[in-house]
């Protein structure tokens, strides 16, 4: 029997409209075109707007606290009921009042690998899809041209420090969908990394050597939802050597908008949270460690509602959210499986899910919610489980493992 608090958030998840009108995907926007595009951004906010004001509690902003121990700076995106765009925020290390670095950003911002830029969905002067580009102070904002009169390239993921990796579409081809990377300096250098077919591939994250990139492509024919049971795939820089990651009869998909897999810092192997069939439908997951070849899949650590994976900068743990008593928590455990252990109390009816490392692997920022998994506040905590304090006081929705930066 599915227990109520499972059918609400399974039933969320389903409901795509309203999930990404109140929490836009940490990935770029799809398949838009042109001024439908803009359309739809505006579209983002008013759905928002209508949905939260059922919750007047929760659009209500909560005290900061007194003391930060945050150990590193942190740049993060919200998207704020009412607004038809997202801010952009940065919170210093020791510091409770963040500053705005950007306002009127059309998506979520993801942060480069060396956190000097950020990268974002933007349109042309002729509202075609295209990326953003701006400095980590909100300097230097540029759309990018598009290196094709036909070819869309909407947001885009991190391949390297300058290059982008977007899900690509023509609306005078349909042959041409799939993933293309290019140049950030002039938006140039074309490479098309994947063939998606009638499907549609999602991209993920680059390797940290910016050699491979990790993606995930619908398992059934036709399908082009995010949330449909997803292979994961890998696919070399210039677009050569495509192998599949996930066992098979296993999918994964993106889950609270975040994604469910993540690189080793050596690059050689990915973690990925995974399902034996239909991943949104079934509560047994568990997390997979699989070489970058595709070689040597093993299952680690415990079975259970697993949303997610995360490996720490200096490779000792793989941090992961798991349902337990009704809601989801933190837990850690050791690449090959073993000192696995609960790091969010459990106490207080909040979920926790979505983790990002400080680049010293001491301290994780997490989503964390109540009642409703898409209205949310991001929270730390020390890798021993101290310390944990909430970072930002505005529910809304905020971009999660994929999204935020610790700066050095």
């Amino acid at each position: 029997m599915v227990k109520a608090t499972d059918r609400r958030e399974y039933e969320m998840l389903q409901n795509r409209s309203t999930a990404a009108a109140l929490v836009p995907a940490v990935r770029p926007r799809s398949l838009l075109r042109g001024s439908s595009a803009r359309r739809l951004v505006v579209a983002v906010g008013a759905a928002a707007s209508l949905i939260l004001a059922a919750f007047p509690a929760l659009a209500t902003p909560t005290r900061a606290q007194a003391a930060s121990p945050l150990r590193h700076t942190i740049v993060y995106s919200r998207f704020v009921p009412g607004a038809d765009t997202v801010t952009v925020f940065r919170l210093d290390a020791a510091q409770t009042e963040p500053t705005v670095v950007r306002d009127g950003v059309l998506d979520f911002a993801l942060p480069s690998p060396d956190v000097r830029r950020l990268a974002s969905f933007g349109l042309t002067a002729t509202e075609r899809a295209s990326a953003a580009v701006f400095n980590i102070d909100g300097s230097g904002y540029r759309t990018l041209e598009l290196p094709d009169p036909t070819l869309e390239l909407p947001g885009g993921s991190w391949l390297g420090n300058d290059r982008l990796v977007a899900q690509g579409f023509d609306p005078t081809d349909e042959t041409r969908s799939g993933l293309y990377s290019r140049r950030t300096s002039d938006g140039g250098g074309l490479i098309r990394l994947s063939n998606s077919g009638d499907r549609a591939d999602w991209p993920v994250a680059a390797s940290p050597n910016g050699r491979k990139f990790l993606f995930f492509r619908p398992n059934a024919k036709g399908e082009t939802s995010d949330s449909a049971p997803q292979d994961a795939f890998v696919v070399d820089a210039d677009g050569t050597h495509l192998t599949r990651l996930t066992p098979p009869g296993a999918t994964t998909a993106f889950a609270f908008g975040a994604a469910t897999a993540t690189w080793s810092p050596d690059s050689r192997h990915a973690a990925i949270a995974a399902a034996r069939g239909p991943f949104l439908k079934n509560h047994v997951h568990s997390v997979y460690i699989v070489n970058a070849d595709g070689s040597h899949v093993s299952r680690i650590g415990p079975l259970g509602d697993i949303w997610d994976a995360s490996w720490s900068p200096d490779g000792r743990w793989i941090a992961f959210s798991m349902k337990t008593d009704g809601r989801f928590q933190l837990y850690l455990m050791h690449p090959d499986g073993t000192g696995v252990r609960q790091l969010t109390p459990g106490t207080d009816e909040q979920s926790s899910i979505a983790p990002t490392w400080s680049p010293d692997s001491s301290q994780l920022v997490f989503l964390r919610w109540t009642d409703d998994p898409r209205v949310q506040e991001l929270w730390a905590i020390n890798v021993d489980g101290s310390e944990m304090f909430q970072v930002t006081h505005q529910p809304a929705g905020y971009s999660s493992n994929l999204g935020v930066g610790w700066l050095p």
